[in-house]
């Protein structure tokens, strides 16, 4: 499963959420495909494959102490 996640710093923790992402290590079942900082809004996209929604919900939750994340379950255009 593909799910693509924006991520906004929280104001004030900008320090502390760079310093999170540049370190993020996701779990064995959990790949990467992009990790984006933006020139905008959001700050980040953070696009990865998670074997279902629980685990990915897991994985997101890293972030929440420094960055509010929205995640949305993307589907392949070819799988349509």
């Amino acid at each position: 499963m593909i799910f693509v996640s924006t991520l906004e710093i929280i104001p004030g923790n900008t320090d502390k959420a760079l310093e999170l992402v540049k370190k993020v290590v996701p779990p064995e079942d959990i790949k990467i495909l992009y990790f984006l900082q933006m020139f905008g809004k959001p700050d980040f996209y953070l696009i990865f494959e998670a074997p279902n929604e629980e685990k990915a919900m897991d994985f997101i939750l890293e972030f929440s102490p420094f960055l509010e994340s929205s995640t949305q379950l993307g589907v392949p255009v070819e799988e349509l």
